[in-house]
């Protein structure tokens, strides 16, 4: 009996977000499908982070508490011998008793990636947000200065009864790859619906409907009626959980 961690990565374009749920297709529910194969799980599987329907992930963390049927450097080809196409594991290792991969995390990394250009890209399309327009990236970043530390923010999240919407976020930039904007934020953890309402504002900023400074008022007062619209969920990948 041990305690396993799994790294996993999967297209979410086809599922309805992680957690389990009857008669819809989830990763939790594919990959307990494939456990069952492998493994002998003494626990529930435990997630670093739910990510929404549509959601994909590049670096999603999961551990269980169970026996082997495989050896564990085998563990990732046998579970990827039952899991679809759209989800694999990339790596598999035994961890401490204590550890838990939501509890145990310290940070979680999210990339929001945003397409310009004229006509939205055919090849990547299911993983990108096409922007067809001009954007102020430098009214952008000087907004995000103002979500780095310790924030309530009420404003760019789905209210969830008896939940926090108090969150610390660590670093928060804009990069550029060709026509792609990338949108990175590192946070102790991420409410619901948070990051897509971030960015959905962010870009009214870009686009010149906000200030930064309407944004900054925006998030202090913890009102999420101001937000701007949540974005669609396939530009949004989970691309790291730290411990």
């Amino acid at each position: 009996m041990g305690n396993y961690k799994l790294i996993l990565e999967y297209d979410g374009t086809d599922y309805k977000g992680f957690q389990k749920q009857p008669s819809l297709p989830t990763i939790q529910g594919v990959l307990e499908e494939a456990l069952a194969k492998v493994v002998e799980a003494e626990s529930p599987l435990y997630a670093a982070g739910r990510t929404d329907a549509g959601v994909h992930a590049r670096g999603q963390v999961v551990n269980f508490i169970g026996s082997l049927k495989t050896p564990l450097q085998r563990l990732p080809q046998a579970l990827n011998s039952f899991l679809p196409p759209d989800v694999i594991v990339k790596r598999a290792e035994e961890v401490e008793g204590n550890f838990n991969a939501r509890r145990s995390a310290v940070s979680r990394e999210y990339v929001y990636y945003i397409h310009r250009g004229e006509s939205p890209p055919a090849l990547f399309r299911r993983y990108v947000y096409h922007y067809r327009g001009n954007l102020d990236t430098d009214a952008i970043e000087n907004a995000l200065e103002y979500i780095v530390g310790n924030h309530d923010f009420a404003s760019f999240c789905r209210m969830e009864e008896g939940r926090s919407t108090q969150r610390e976020i660590y670093e928060a930039e804009l990069s550029f790859w060709g026509d792609i904007l990338a949108l990175r934020v590192k946070a102790n953890a991420f409410a619901w619906m948070m990051m897509r309402m971030l960015v959905g504002s962010l870009l009214e900023v870009g686009r010149g409907k906000w200030t930064s400074d309407y944004f900054n008022e925006v998030l202090e007062r913890a009102d999420n009626s101001l937000s701007g619209p949540a974005l669609p969920p396939h530009g949004l990948v989970l691309e790291k959980v730290r411990y």
